[in-house]
């Protein structure tokens, strides 16, 4: 009959024992200390977020469909979500920590705790059963104690999980726009299926290489070992630390227990994930409304809808320009002020459309700029397409411009139009690509023309 191993021993000398075991008592103040920054920090974050991923997908965004314009929502969406869930946990063991000091306190005022046997207005009987239930003072604080370090605990290791999934996305989303713009489409299939082949074999070993029959064979402990090697390499650097709270958290807990618990947090996780992209989904979109709908109400027709983005007096300061905007929803002067906004998502259809001519590369730098420009300027005028009610600018004369703080590439023109009447008109942006009939419509802007009396 073989013996159970036996527990390790510690391997700290006495004096650090009596060291660790006074930073433990003294680590209450610090938990209360860093989930309160934690909290502060966390406060910050969104604003940062909105901000980084509304610059990432004006500028660095070259498809606007498919897995590439899903992945920016996507890792703003988790990102966001793990913030809830982060705040929560350290607002958690705030209030259970400063929860834990007001008992500490109120021990030290009444060494015995609670007498129940002199609780007023209960029978004896009832103060039986309170003692059963509730028990000791004392007691209680020890066990809120080790709730909140499993809980403090629980919030850091969340941090790394936050840290590890943010640069897996960032990753996948460099990919998506690095290599996919640069390959030939079916070189990108090709890698597709090599990326989702990778990932499914990934899988299918996590699941065979747990199964026990296989884990006691001297084939199977090597490989066991070598696909714990790569998760290693795929936690970027954080293994060490978590592994520290998460075998601990395997080896003192149930395992029943522990999947439970596991399930519980992932449920919740989830469920705030889809609720924080379904809300960025309609955001970004604008006028997509999923849980507040009314019968006769539809915004996703340009002409019947009034967008604050599209009007300079509406917009936030700091905003992007969605597509086009002019200076006011109540035009008063007879001149309409446009921008148009150029995003890197346009470029993909432009580059396609009109190539860019080589020059001589005996020609100076600066003549070189210089012919580009007007080039480049050239292009845009044939390809824009610009209407007010029932006139058609052709060619309108578009020059390049940096509009508001986030300083938002695209084209600005001013217009005089003969035709604008009393009342609503319509301005109609377009591009006419010049491999189809219709000119493709990127936005229609209703407006009102009030003249100065």
């Amino acid at each position: 009959m073989s013996e159970s191993n036996p527990l390790p021993e510690s391997s700290l000398t006495p004096d650090e024992q009596d060291k660790l075991r006074e930073l433990t008592a003294q680590s209450w103040n610090l938990e209360l200390a860093i989930s309160g920054v934690a909290m502060f920090a966390i406060l910050q974050l969104p604003d940062l977020l909105e901000s980084a991923f509304g610059y990432l997908r004006y500028n660095y965004m070259t498809h606007t469909d498919g897995v590439a314009a899903m992945l920016p929502s996507l890792a703003y969406s988790l990102i966001r979500a793990t913030c809830h869930v982060l705040f929560a946990a350290f607002l958690a063991n705030f209030v259970m920590r400063a929860f834990w000091v007001g008992l500490v306190g109120l021990l030290a005022v009444f060494p015995s705790g609670i007498r129940y046997d002199r609780i007023p207005f209960s029978t004896p009987y009832a103060q039986q059963r309170m003692a059963d239930e509730l028990g000791p003072l004392d007691r209680y604080i020890l066990w809120l104690d080790k709730r909140c370090n499993i809980v403090f605990a629980l919030a850091f290791q969340f941090v790394f999980f936050l840290i590890v999934v943010a640069v897996l996305y960032m990753l996948g989303l460099l990919i998506y726009l690095t290599v996919q713009p640069n390959v030939p489409a079916d070189v990108w299939f090709g890698v597709k299926i090599a990326l989702g082949t990778l990932v499914a074999v990934f899988y299918i070993a996590i699941i065979v290489l747990s199964q026990k029959k296989i884990k006691e064979t001297p084939r199977g402990i090597q490989l066991n070992y070598r696909l714990t090697k790569l998760m290693q390499l795929m936690m970027l650097g954080t293994y060490r630390h978590t592994s520290y709270v998460t075998n601990t958290f395997y080896s003192n807990i149930r395992p029943g227990k522990l999947f439970q618990t596991f399930a519980l947090f992932m449920v919740v996780f989830f469920v705030t994930f889809v609720l924080e992209y379904t809300a960025d989904i309609a955001k970004s979109n604008g006028r997509a409304s999923l849980f507040n709908s009314r019968h006769l109400y539809e915004a996703r027709v340009d002409s019947l809808y009034i967008s604050p983005a599209s009007y300079d007096s509406q917009r936030q300061e700091d905003a992007f320009i969605d597509v086009a905007s002019i200076q006011s929803d109540i035009i008063r002067e007879p001149y309409l002020r446009l921008f148009i906004s150029y995003p890197k998502a346009l470029d993909t259809l432009l580059t396609q459309v009109a190539a860019k001519p080589i020059w001589s590369d005996t020609l100076p730098r600066k003549e070189r700029r210089r012919l580009f420009a007007t080039w480049s300027r050239q292009q845009i005028r044939d390809l824009i397409r610009i209407t007010v009610n029932d006139s058609v600018y052709t060619q309108p004369d578009l020059f390049f411009t940096k509009a508001g703080t986030q300083e938002q590439r695209g084209w600005q023109t001013v217009l005089v139009p003969g035709n604008l009447k009393t009342g609503s008109n319509l301005l109609r942006v377009s591009v006419q690509d010049p491999r189809k009939k219709e000119p493709d419509e990127l936005v229609t802007i209703p407006f009102w023309y009030v003249p100065e009396p």
